[in-house]
């Protein structure tokens, strides 16, 4: 697989941000709704994590922050890279955490209701639902957002920063916050991906150049 080649001398003044996905896990295998709950990678997810790892070593990119999900499918996919990178410091946030589904976590999709299908379909058009146990959309997007701008303002913008997390997350960030996800693609984050913002300064707009690894 090809990679975006991401390196200093492609710009010094840019800030750049790889987003990626957490490898595959066991409740994407066993279709179980995860949200909060700690998942494990599976030996697919693992293998995915050390190939981007490996990926960024031969494209020598380097990063000078590394931000994760502190949940054990984010944070796992997190150790298996920045040991690869030899990266020590990581800063874990719960503030970027997957949608927490309360009362469905854990539940299997095959044995939800049609009614608790709609319900949950509802929270993505009704920003103030709430699921009973867990949080709205709205509530969600707050959290992420002020982690996000917290980030980018903590650090220079010759900058290249990775996050690693979960495909909500993802998504929220670059559908609610920053409005960039083209329409026209499927908002699936696929595992172990890299998706790539970048701006030329602070008072530039953001760009997405990359979306699961496709040059848009």
């Amino acid at each position: 697989m090809t990679y975006y080649l991401i390196h200093k001398k492609y710009g010094e003044d840019k800030m750049k941000i790889i987003l990626v996905k957490h490898g595959k896990c066991e409740s994407s295998i066993q279709k179980i709704i995860a949200g909060h709950s700690d998942t494990p990678l599976t030996e697919v997810g693992r293998k995915q994590a050390k190939s981007l790892a490996g990926d960024f070593l031969k494209n020598g990119i380097k990063f000078d922050a590394v931000y994760s999900w502190d949940t054990l499918r984010a944070s796992e996919t997190t150790n298996i890279i920045c040991e690869i990178l030899g990266i020590n410091d990581v800063v874990y946030d719960k503030r970027l955490r997957e949608y927490n589904v309360g009362i469905f976590t854990g539940r299997k999709i095959s044995s939800l209701t049609k009614e608790e299908k709609d319900f949950l379909n509802n929270t993505l058009i009704d920003l103030n639902l709430k699921t009973p146990g867990g949080e709205s959309d709205k509530k969600m997007t707050v959290c992420v957002k002020e982690a996000f701008f917290e980030i980018i303002n903590n650090h220079p913008e010759a900058s290249t920063i990775l996050l690693i997390g979960h495909g909500g997350t993802l998504n929220h960030i670059l559908v609610r916050i920053l409005n960039l996800l083209p329409s026209k693609l499927e908002e699936r984050f696929e595992p172990c991906i890299m998706n790539i913002l970048e701006r030329k300064s602070k008072d530039e707009v953001w760009n997405l150049t990359r979306f699961n690894n496709k040059e848009l």
